[in-house]
């Protein structure tokens, strides 16, 4: 027995199952000793597809049945109690209802698509012959194949040399439309009715399933019909077998007259760069019509319409292109630099993970939480994308890498996905022009917030393992490893050490004598075993920062030789000129704590109480 219709199951736009069959048919979720989807069951009373595991509670297990009606309707029932099932996008069928809808007819059920369609019948034996290039047409932007052809074009194709060059022209044409919207879709429209001599021709694209116009275009003197219909044989076949087929050929005398009164119909597949069908470019002409009788489609005007139809598929995906070309650049300018985009639109292997030396930079905006309390959500929005945008030029500026905001904090990165011989030196500018915010950004929002603001800046170098550590439906360029989390623990030391901009060894030593940095000490932080020295980086010009730096690093000394009493001296002296020194003020704290503990237990090392 033929098949009356086919169930194409989708699951997120990806078709996963195709079925034929007669009669009705169950859909629903498998439970124990069923088969996994797509299995299937049969018994005496009705034919059951199973479309979900067990455990998807979005689905029943007896959901929906499918009883086919004569005229191409179908009787959809929800079987289920409690779930509905939607028909056509958006017509609910509640639990226990019935509706009768037109094939093709879309179903929604869970997170899965199912698409029920008739099938076409095979042609009767007095019906016209349905005709076809012998090869199938070549997606967009494929190599070509080389086609057999006629030595003697101008005899075997009866076709003139000025033809030839007229029907090229519009080939053209159409190509030349896809400049700056889709006007290419009414010239292959209109190319099909002046060239190939059809008293109409369309732009057809498949929209779920269903065969939308996006272009018509007659001959003079004809008109629409409200109830045109393309030819269901015709795109069936198209469909299966992506190649180009026609109705009314020219034939014997007896084939041509068995064709009067019926419409000759040529369609040919438009495809996407996957060789995919998207769409048909198709005509029609009436046998007998307004402008008399007319001669039957011949092989040639196929070939032209499938060369038309190749324009479109090529418009259609050099829009892509442009269209994919836009989005990654306005993906890539949330985190990379204009330049940097344009590089990684030409060279996108670079996103992909692979070991980097970069330099890694934690900012983090102090009195967060206390702030925030204060503003409330909407104010607290508008200081918070404030202070992050100003933050966020800074790294640019610099032609860092925007990473990642979390919540108060901003994460950017130097090295990657593009090397950058200067990264520490990039880097650190862009922590030093952060800082140099602070006054501008206190006059600002100092008054809306009843304080002042401050930020903790961590700088680290090193290896780390550089890619999208995101997921393809979001996007997150950036770092993993062990130089990350340093980077992360330096900002937290800021606080502890009372020094709003510090940096590791690795990273100074990759800084010219032009930065003023000075040790601060070694410290030890949460979940990281090797100790790490850090410097304070100072602006450029700051006064008395000579002095500052000689005294401390001399204090500081004196403390890892356990001269107590030496560096108590220098830090007594050192604060008398620099009272509001922090890193000073902390470091004697330890001294005064070491002078009179046990000197076996002395560890010059700091192991930090927190991140």
């Amino acid at each position: 027995m033929a098949a009356d219709w086919q169930l194409r199951v989708y699951e997120q736009q990806r078709l996963v199952h195709t079925l034929e069959g007669s009669g009705s048919i169950e859909l629903g979720r498998q439970t124990v000793g069923e088969p996994a989807p797509f299995g299937e069951i049969r018994d005496s009373s009705v034919r059951r597809l199973i479309i979900a595991r067990f455990d998807e509670d979005s689905v029943s297990r007896k959901h929906v049945r499918l009883d086919p009606l004569p005229n191409d309707q179908v009787r959809v029932t929800n079987l289920s109690s409690k779930l509905p099932v939607f028909v056509s996008g958006n017509m609910e069928v509640a639990p226990a209802k019935v509706v009768e809808t037109s094939l093709p007819t879309v179903l929604t059920i869970g997170n899965r698509t199912i698409r029920m369609q008739p099938i076409a019948p095979l042609p009767e034996e007095n019906s016209p012959p349905l005709l076809s290039l012998i090869q199938a047409t070549i997606p967009p932007l494929a190599t070509p194949r080389i086609r057999e052809i006629d030595s003697k074009p101008s005899t075997a194709m009866g076709m003139e040399t000025d033809q030839l060059f007229r029907w090229l022209q519009a080939a053209m044409g159409v190509l030349q439309g896809v400049a700056g919207s889709r006007e290419f879709f009414p010239r292959a429209a209109r190319a099909v009715v002046d060239l190939v001599g059809l008293d109409s021709g369309r732009v057809l694209l498949l929209d779920e399933g269903n065969w939308r116009v996006q272009a018509v275009e007659y001959l003079p003197g004809e008109q629409s019909s409200p109830d045109w219909l393309p030819s269901r044989q015709v795109l069936s076949n198209l469909m299966a077998q992506k190649r180009t087929f026609w109705i009314g050929a020219q034939g014997n005398a007896d084939r041509a007259q068995s064709l009067i009164g019926m419409d000759a119909v040529v369609a040919a597949p438009i495809l996407n760069a996957a060789g995919e069908v998207i769409g048909a470019l198709y005509g029609d002409r009436k046998q007998v019509s307004a402008h008399g009788a007319s001669s039957p489609i011949t092989r040639l005007q196929a070939s032209l319409v499938e060369l038309l139809a190749g324009a479109v598929a090529a418009g259609l995906a050099c829009m892509e292109q442009e269209q994919a070309a836009v989005r990654a650049r306005v993906q890539f300018e949330q985190f990379f630099t204009p330049e940097l985009s344009r590089q990684l639109e030409a060279e996108p292997d670079l996103l992909r993970g692979r070991d980097c030396a970069i330099t890694v930079l934690f900012c983090d905006i102090r009195h967060f939480s206390r702030y925030s309390e204060r503003l409330g959500p909407a104010k607290t929005v508008e200081w918070i994308s404030d202070v992050l945008g100003e933050l966020s030029e800074c790294v640019l500026a610099h032609k860092g890498v925007l990473v990642d905001y979390m919540g108060d904090e901003l994460m950017a990165m130097w090295g990657a996905p593009a090397e950058q011989p200067d990264q520490a030196r990039q880097a650190a500018s862009a922590a030093l022009d952060m800082m140099a915010l602070i006054p501008k950004l206190c006059e600002r929002w100092e008054a809306t917030l009843g304080g002042p603001m401050g930020f903790g800046v961590g700088v680290n170098s090193g290896i780390a393992r550089v890619g999208n550590m995101g997921t393809e439906r979001k996007f997150k360029y950036g770092p993993l490893g062990n130089t990350v989390n340093v980077a992360s623990r330096v900002q937290g030391a800021t606080k502890y050490l009372k020094a709003p901009l510090l940096i590791t060894r690795e990273t100074q030593a990759r800084l010219g004598a032009d930065f003023l940095a000075r040790r601060i000490c070694q410290v030890r932080v949460v979940n990281i075993k090797e100790p790490m020295a850090l410097y304070e980086l100072s602006p450029a010009g700051r006064k008395g920062w000579g002095e500052l730096t000689r005294g401390y690093e001399s204090a500081l000394e004196r403390f890892e030789r356990r001269d107590h009493e030496g560096a108590m001296r220098q830090l007594f002296q050192l604060l008398n000129d620099h009272p509001d020194d922090g890193p000073a003020l902390v470091l004697l704290s330890r001294v005064i704590a070491h002078r009179d503990a046990d000197p076996a237990a002395f560890d010059p090392v700091w192991e930090l109480p927190g991140k």
